[in-house]
């Protein structure tokens, strides 16, 4: 042991006594290191928060509905809960879309969602002001409505709107709606309303997919009410939520269901039923956010042999340095082994100061870009995974660099006659 630290002492001493040379031997682990630090703190980072937000949205949940012109019986969708035990309950979903004045008497573009109470589940943003719909709305089809705090402070200019009534015009009824609940918002919420949804011209734009408008306005109600005003047959579903106990049995309990259900309507193989789950979306994304952030690690290791590379080639104009040294070492009886750890800790003391700093930089890097990304989009807000494995494993990688690339130099040096190494001049 106490050679050891004697090795690591004569190698400190070298350092400071070539403290430039040193440094820019460093510079190539240091860039390297910071390089691979940053990107994969931010990717790992990002990839998180992707996931995060994904499975914030899709939940342990998935949508069935008929394809064409068909429908999917009450009784089918009973009996579809009752058969799987994984799958929790369903929500029959449907929606209407309209229009409703806003602070500015602009008309602003509203979705009804229609569904169960247990349609708000899937939601995950907190409810702040009021309470959901529940069972007995349901039931009786009340004209109540949960909001979230975009659209409260979009039409009446501030967040808690509970008891306010809210006029709709959906194709041509005018349904007047009273606001029980208001979520928290995922949009941005600052008064100027300035986000995706408003194009250029200061009017909401509409991307309408069946007969939901994605960008406008989200109401969710209880569907019967919506059966109730346009006269729908409640027992026939164009589409339902269906959940599941948990997000990993997603996939399997989608494939499940659409085999049940098409089995039920009598209609194998013609492709009446079709599943819309997200879940492997979510994991697909994770895998290519995985692989983009890994072929861009490698390209930024590139800098990292390079810095290896020159680390070997100041332990060698070392070794040349020190030639009549080893000769006298070996001389007063210094052991071969002796001499090439000397040289080995020496490098890798080298790539260890140099990942330090490196990592330093990165941590500091990644902090730096992920705030700037927030300050440009506040709807962002990625944290930088950075955590202790991580810095013991670049502590580890960079002394390991230095290692490798000084088995060459300290070999060489281990191999060195006496008698040779006096005779250098």
């Amino acid at each position: 042991m106490g050679r050891f630290l004697e090795y690591w002492k004569m190698a400190y001493f070298n350092i400071r006594m070539n403290k430039v040379r040193a440094f820019l031997t460093m510079l190539g682990i240091i860039i390297g290191i910071a390089s691979v630090v940053g990107i994969l703190s931010i990717g790992s980072g990002f990839s998180n928060w992707v996931s995060g937000s994904l499975n914030g949205l899709v939940g342990s949940n998935f949508t069935v509905y008929a394809n064409g012109d068909g429908w999917i019986p009450k009784s089918a969708m009973e009996a579809l809960v009752n058969k799987y035990p994984e799958i929790t309950g369903y929500s029959e979903s449907i929606g209407a879309n309209g229009k409703t004045p806003d602070t500015k008497n602009k008309e602003t573009d509203v979705t009804l969602y229609g569904g169960k109470p247990s349609m708000q589940d899937s939601n995950t943003n907190e409810l702040l002001y009021g309470r959901l719909f529940d069972q007995y709305d349901y039931d009786e089809g009340a004209a109540v409505c949960v909001i979230d705090t975009y659209a409260a402070k979009k039409l009446f200019g501030y967040e808690d709107v509970t008891g306010r009534i809210v006029s709709v015009d959906a194709y041509g009824r005018e349904l007047n709606l009273k606001v029980i609940g208001v979520r928290k918002s995922s949009k941005s919420e600052d008064n100027s309303y300035n986000d995706k949804n408003i194009s250029a011209d200061g009017e909401e734009s509409a991307l309408v997919v069946g007969v939901f408008e994605e960008t406008a306005l989200r109401f969710d109600v209880p569907s019967t009410y919506i059966y109730n005003v346009f006269g729908l047959d409640s027992d026939l579903y164009y589409q339902a939520d269906v959940f599941v106990d948990e997000p990993a049995n997603v996939a399997e309990a989608s494939r499940k269901s659409r085999r049940y259900l098409e089995a039920v309507l009598d209609k194998r193989g013609e492709n009446a039923i079709a599943v819309m789950e997200f879940t492997s979306l979510v994991d697909g994304l994770t895998k290519v956010l995985g692989g983009i952030t890994a072929f861009v690690m490698l390209v930024a290791a590139i800098s990292l042999f390079v810095g290896g590379v020159g680390v070997m080639n100041i332990m060698l104009v070392s070794v040349t340095e020190r030639t009549r040294e080893i000769g006298i070492r070996k001389s007063l009886g210094a052991r071969t082994s002796s001499i090439m750890w000397q040289f080995l800790i020496e490098s890798g003391l080298i790539s260890l100061t140099g990942g330090i700093i490196g990592t330093v930089i990165g941590y500091a890097f990644s902090s730096l870009a992920c705030l700037i990304v927030h300050l440009v989009k506040k709807s962002i807000t990625v944290t930088p995974d950075f955590n202790a494995l991580l810095i013991i494993g670049v502590a580890v990688f960079s002394m390991g660099i230095g290692i490798f690339f000084g088995l060459y130099p300290a070999a060489k040096a281990a191999k060195m006659t006496p008698i040779d190494a006096l005779r250098h001049k």
